[in-house]
């Protein structure tokens, strides 16, 4: 049999934190359900947030309120398979799978269960979910902190086969800004209980409804930028009816450690320092009709410490509750843009790209094969 864990803690205090940890709750207690109707065994919450508890466990998990302080991943997950004796596990964080049904989930633990030794992920080098046989691998590899490391790790120090899972919106997409919760809204296969929840229609919907009109207009021309892999690249390529401009830098950024010493650099950063925000944005305006922007690469290179709180307010566009005045400038700037701009993470340039995608083309009838 496999295990099913699934991690949950919050990042911080503000009013869009809660929110957006309200919504991977959400999600979190929909795969507690899902994992074990797939037949995962045992399927466990690791959580110290009583909300959460509360949540997993109605929805069937076990809880596990962890032991490691501060807490470490690794630490974690290792000391969760062995004292539940378990050869095969899959670890997935809260937040991720909003679109992973149970047909999904079965598959994966069949693959899983049918092998000597594996590891599947969802992104081999920044990973949500990984699933892998034996854990006794543990054992060779230099246990992270984080998941984002784990199946290049597994594979490169442990030795195991490794497989990312089929790229698609379920697998992509993990909810961990405003635009990653808003878009997911618009998804078809959405579970009403997360689309019930609502999210940030006022400050980003119509933003949203304009980028997706642009997907499906040969006329137009849509601008990514930010840590765009090979497989959205293609997948662009062939799902969008408009043109598509991409400016695909600092893969890996974060699992290399290049945003926290300083290293990243990105040719839009180098444009940014020299002409300044508001011709920034006029510039990017020259080369698409609409933009999705992963601004933690610009950040990055920038030298930009902030916080949880203002780096939303400035994805939701809201420049007074920006105290860091160049991100406050960034930020009035990218609102008054005069064309449909989404800002985020790298999800907004994989899973949520993804899922905005197919959302658009739902029910079109010049969907393309």
């Amino acid at each position: 049999m496999a295990g099913f864990v699934i991690f949950f803690g919050r990042v911080g205090d503000g009013e869009v934190e809660h929110k957006l940890d309200e919504i991977k709750i959400a999600i979190g207690a929909l795969l507690v359900r899902h994992a074990r109707e797939a037949g995962f065994d045992p399927v466990v919450g690791l959580t110290r947030d009583d909300a959460a508890t509360a949540a997993f466990t109605r929805a069937g998990a076990v809880v596990d309120h962890g032991e490691s302080e501060p807490f470490h991943y690794g630490s974690e997950l290792k000391r969760i398979v062995c004292e539940r004796k378990l050869a095969r596990v899959c670890a997935i964080g809260a937040g991720a799978g909003a679109l992973l049904g149970v047909d999904k989930l079965r598959g994966l633990r069949e693959e899983l269960e049918s092998a000597d030794a594996l590891v599947l992920s969802n992104n081999y080098y920044s990973a949500d979910l990984v699933a892998f046989t034996p854990t006794s691998a543990l054992d060779a590899i230099a246990l992270p902190a984080a998941d984002n490391p784990l199946p290049r790790l597994l594979h490169q120090q442990a030795g195991l086969p490794s497989r990312q899972l089929e790229r698609s919106s379920a697998t992509l997409l993990d909810v961990d800004t405003p635009a990653d919760a808003t878009v997911l809204r618009r998804h078809p296969a959405c579970p009403p209980e997360l689309a019930s929840i609502g999210a940030w229609e006022k400050e980003l919907g119509a933003r949203i409804d304009a980028l997706m009109r642009i997907v499906t207009t040969p006329e137009k021309e849509l601008v990514v930028a930010g840590r765009v892999g090979a497989p959205v690249w293609t997948f662009l390529e062939s799902q969008t009816a408009c043109r598509v401009r991409m400016l695909a830098e600092e893969r890996g950024m974060q699992a290399a450690g290049r945003d926290t010493s300083g290293s990243a650099r990105t040719a839009l950063g180098f444009l940014y320092e020299k002409i300044g925000p508001r011709a920034f944005f006029a510039r990017m305006g020259e080369l698409g009709d609409g933009m999705l922007f992963d601004t933690r690469v610009l950040f990055a290179h920038l030298g930009w410490r902030i916080a949880p709180t203002e780096r939303f307010a400035s994805d939701l566009f809201d420049a007074g509750r920006v105290a860091l005045t160049p991100l406050r400038e960034f930020t009035v700037a990218a609102r008054d843009a005069g064309y449909p701009l989404l800002l985020g993470g790298h999800t907004l340039v994989s899973g949520v790209l993804w899922t905005m995608v197919e959302a658009a083309w739902a029910g079109h009838p010049e969907m393309p094969a």
